[in-house]
């Protein structure tokens, strides 16, 4: 029986650490984001502090292209003007992006390596929670290997096809092997194992807005 912990903050922690600039030019802004942060923000005023509006201090006419989640941490790519926010956008619609990430989950998979093919549906009486749904869900597909063993978790690699909202967290629960700190989705034991969600977008490969060239990104944080 898989368990789901939906818990409410009534204040945001605050974020662990501060916003990386990888790189930027004319056209992109690439941003190491740290865990516990919005990327865009929320309806109440005590959840305007985001990434976005950080950034844009620096650079005013930044805008989101895609997001991570409050606790997920790593690499994101902004665009600074309408038409790059463009061309990237239709990237990430299109599926033409190439996003890595590393994890730290819960038990020993009994295979090194292996595909999630699980689709996924909002559960809209518990939102923001998303569950596996057969009928309704839409498709979600995630590649996974295992990098380093532990003596009750392991290091992986996942590379997900579809960027589904919380794919990742769902597709290793599923597998029952939920990601450690995740008070999402993970049982009680995985959840105390980390003093954060263990998921981190490592690598992220785009093509350039106006150099029409792939771009490759590796974030060099140890976030956990």
């Amino acid at each position: 029986m898989s368990h789901i912990f939906n818990i409410t903050h009534e204040v945001l922690p605050p974020p662990m650490g501060n916003i990386e600039y990888v790189y930027n030019d004319e056209q992109i802004i690439i941003v190491d984001k740290p865990a516990n942060m919005l990327s865009v923000p929320g309806r109440a005023p005590d959840k305007q502090d985001c990434l976005i509006h950080r950034v844009q201090k620096l650079f005013p006419e930044a805008r989101i292209v895609h997001r991570l989640d409050f606790a997920t941490s790593g690499l994101m790519v902004i665009a600074q003007n309408r038409e790059s926010h463009r061309v990237l956008s239709r990237q990430f619609e299109n599926r033409e992006t190439e996003k890595t990430y590393v994890a730290k989950v819960y038990g020993q998979p009994k295979q090194q390596s292996g595909v999630i093919d699980l689709p996924l549906r909002c559960d809209w009486e518990r939102r923001p929670l998303q569950i596996v749904d057969h009928q309704l869900g839409k498709n979600a597909l995630t590649h996974w290997r295992i990098i380093e063993q532990f003596e009750n978790s392991c290091f992986v690699e996942l590379s997900p096809t579809t960027g589904r909202t919380h794919q990742l967290r769902v597709h290793m629960q599923a597998m029952g092997h939920p990601i450690l700190g995740d008070e999402l989705y993970a049982h009680e034991a995985a959840h105390s194992m980390a003093d954060r969600l263990n998921l981190h977008a490592k690598e992220l490969i785009i093509t350039h807005p106006s150099k029409n060239g792939r771009m490759a990104f590796t974030s060099t944080n140890e976030p956990f």
